[in-house]
């Protein structure tokens, strides 16, 4: 069967309002835990940028006719 249709008149909640729900503490430990996570991000994306910039493809020289040309001309 179908779902019943829901009533217009349902009462819509609002969102959280964090600082005037939350105690003194509980800001202070959600401040705490944003702060850590915010560092183990920025921990995490430069040693990404680290690992990306060290472990770059090297190009290969090149090989062919054309380039040996160039290399003995040079």
């Amino acid at each position: 069967m179908c779902s019943s249709p829901k009533s217009s008149r349902a009462v819509k909640k609002t969102a959280i309002s964090f600082n005037d729900e939350l105690t003194q503490e509980q800001r202070l430990r959600f401040a705490a835990k944003a702060n850590l996570a915010q560092e183990r991000r920025e921990q995490r994306e430069a040693t990404n940028k680290r690992y990306k910039k060290k472990h770059t493809p090297a190009k290969k020289p090149a090989t062919g006719l054309f380039s040996w040309l160039q290399q003995l001309v040079s």
